[in-house]
Formats: C-alpha cells, sequence, structure tokens
C-alpha cells in the first residue's frame, strides 16, 4: 500500500519540536480540568438585555427546573441607565445566579467610527479606533463596578489590558471576571493565549470551532474557562451542536456553554415570550443530551468567581 504523506516540512518540523499543534488530525483527549472551587462547566445564556428580559427568562427557567449559571447582555452598558442596571444586579444576586455586561460604547455608536460602518471596516471587528471612546469605556467599567457588576464583557483588546491593570492597581474589584466577546474571534489557541496574557479571565470562542481547535486551545491555556457557542443566530450560521455538547466539555472544561441565541436571527431582533421560551427549550434539548451522553458531569461550584453573581 503506498503510503500517505501530508503537506509537511520544516515548519510542520519546528510546531511538533515546540510542542504546538500542527494539524486538525487528533485524538480526543479530556481535559481533566475544572473551574476554581470546582466543576467542569457552567451554562449561559446570552442576549439577556433588559430586566423585563431578565426576569421573564428567570421565570420560565424556573418553570422548566433547568438550571442556568449566568446571562448576559449583548447591546451594551451605555443602553442601560443605572437603575435598570440595579434592578438586574439585584435579580440575579437574589437567585444566585451571574451576569455580565457589555462595556460601551461600541463603534455602532460612535460618531468617530465611520470606517467601521463600511463593508471594510467591518473586518476590524468592534475595536476602539479613537482615545474618547477609549476613555468612556474605562468609565463604563468603573460605573458598572461601582453598581454590583462582577463580569464584563469586552470587545478590545487594548480595553482588556488596561482594565487588567486597573485591577491590579485596585482601581477595579480583584474578583472581576473581564470576558472577551466572541467579536475578538479568538480563532485559534495562539490568539486565546494573546488574551490571556493581557488580562482576560476567559474568552468566548469563534463560533464554528472544531473539537481539535478547543482541546488545543485547552492544552496550551489550561487555566483560561471557554465560554464555547453551542448554537448561533441564523445570521451567523444558525448551527446547532447539541450532538456534540459532550464531547466539546469533556476537551474543553472548564467552560461555559452559551446556549440559546439559534432561537432568533440576529443579535437586535426584538424579543417576546416566544422567542424567550424557545431559547429555554435550547437549554433543555442540550441538557438533556448531556444527560443521556455525559451524565457524570460536574457544574460549577457557587465557589469560584465565574459565576460574576453581582456583588
Amino acid at each position: 500500500m503506498t503510503e500517505f504523506k501530508i503537506s509537511a516540512g520544516a515548519g510542520h518540523d519546528w510546531l511538533q519540536r515546540k510542542g504546538y499543534p500542527t494539524g486538525d488530525q487528533l485524538d480526543p483527549v479530556a481535559s481533566g480540568r475544572e473551574y476554581d472551587g470546582g466543576g467542569q462547566y457552567g451554562v449561559e445564556i446570552p442576549v439577556i438585555n433588559s430586566y423585563r428580559e431578565l426576569e421573564r427568562m428567570a421565570a420560565f427557567l424556573d418553570e422548566a427546573g433547568l438550571p442556568v449559571t449566568r446571562y448576559n447582555e449583548t447591546h451594551g452598558s451605555i443602553l442601560l441607565s443605572d437603575a435598570e442596571l440595579k434592578d438586574m444586579f439585584a435579580l440575579c444576586r437574589d437567585r444566585r445566579q451571574g451576569i455580565l455586561i457589555s462595556l460601551g460604547p461600541r463603534p455602532e455608536y460612535d460618531i468617530k467610527s465611520t470606517f467601521y460602518r463600511t463593508q471594510f471596516g467591518l473586518e476590524m471587528g468592534r475595536q476602539i479606533n479613537n482615545l474618547d471612546a477609549f476613555r468612556a469605556c474605562v468609565e463604563e467599567a468603573l460605573r458598572l463596578t461601582e453598581l454590583g457588576c462582577r463580569g464584563i464583557i469586552v470587545y478590545d483588546l487594548g480595553v482588556t489590558r488596561v482594565l487588567s491593570e486597573m485591577r491590579a492597581e485596585g482601581a477595579l474589584p480583584s474578583d472581576l471576571i473581564l470576558k472577551t466577546s466572541s467579536h475578538c474571534m479568538a480563532t485559534n489557541p495562539f490568539l486565546a493565549k494573546i488574551f490571556e496574557e493581557n488580562g482576560a479571565d476567559s474568552i468566548t470562542t469563534a463560533h464554528d470551532l472544531a473539537l481539535p481547535v478547543l482541546q488545543e486551545t485547552r492544552r496550551l491555556c489550561p487555566d483560561l474557562p471557554l465560554d464555547v457557542p453551542i448554537d448561533v443566530y441564523r445570521t451567523k450560521g444558525g448551527f446547532l451542536r447539541f450532538y456534540e455538547a459532550a464531547e466539546i466539555l469533556q476537551v474543553a472544561a472548564p467552560m461555559m456553554l452559551k446556549i440559546g441565541a439559534s432561537a432568533q436571527s440576529h443579535p437586535y431582533d426584538s424579543v417576546g415570550e416566544s422567542t424567550t421560551r424557545e431559547r429555554v427549550a435550547r437549554v433543555a434539548r442540550t441538557l438533556e443530551m448531556l444527560d443521556r451522553y455525559l451524565p457524570d458531569r460536574t457544574r460549577i461550584s457557587e465557589k469560584s468567581k465565574h459565576n460574576c453573581i453581582p456583588a
């Protein structure tokens, strides 16, 4: 039989000597890692952008008897008043559930980000392109944490680095979690490492990463929790990974299963009762698959700071 050869040479050899991944042909390996305080996974529901939606989601989850670790708001903190944020934090605190708030301003709202709103500018993601907006992000982080927020979603690597420095100096709470958005496009283990080195406590992976990439990201970033989308909006591909949830959890733990986005076409769609119920159904279906194929999994301990329960 003719020997099969891959397209590999000196580059392959260099990567191999460094212990870096050399391709996608990997046998699955369980990470064996857990969150601080214990537990392999949590469940995160995205696109909870108002107190009304949070209250409705919490009621429907209770009705279905489903455990959820935390929620995240995705439209940006600058759209929410102090009063509404206080109400959202109080509800989560009473339920012992966490919530992360997306930092703003972002380019889609910024008068100085005209290039972002062009076809080519979208490729830069939601990175900040002016110092006024950068300062405003810092101010928003201070406002959020003063109100009790303990989880912030960041869209810009530079902002992540500065907020991490502020936290180290005591200007921000020591138990604050900085999580990078999927829009940061951590598409491979080396980008994940860069975010970690600049202060990210967890990263939301790009939406369509296959098991080998998640596995090698975990290997090269052993202490960095991953937040992995299990289903996505139709405008972002519309795929469902329920059937892979058990494998994803094993190779990527500790991790958050991000579930529910596929209930709507676009993150800026209006949300009514039917959409909220559909989100809950997606959570239920994922957990049902895990009950079947990975019944001995362990949930994140309430002792972990990654719950992001408001102060």
